[in-house]
């Protein structure tokens, strides 16, 4: 993990008490600190880099997530009568 501070300030905000910045600012940052690599390859160094560093349960979840997890567990729950 990278312990330099390669992020502004302004850029980063906490959540669950860890730091954390948006993927398109690390991208953008990174792609102009390495120029000779295309967008395509630091996105893909990024997201290796995000698995390896998420392997547990995640800080946060799109509400998007929340909202599908909810859509699939109503299909999945069936009725009870007996209620």
């Amino acid at each position: 993990m990278c312990s330099l501070p390669v992020t502004p300030n302004e850029d980063r905000f906490t959540i669950e008490g860890q730091v954390v910045t948006p993927f398109s600012g690390v991208v953008a940052r990174l792609s102009a600190a390495h120029p000779t690599l295309s967008v395509v390859d630091v996105e893909r160094v990024v997201l290796r880099e995000w698995e390896a560093y998420s392997a547990s349960r995640p800080l946060v979840v799109p509400v998007g997530v929340e909202e599908g997890a909810a859509e699939m567990l109503g299909a999945e729950t069936p009725a009870r009568s007996d209620v």
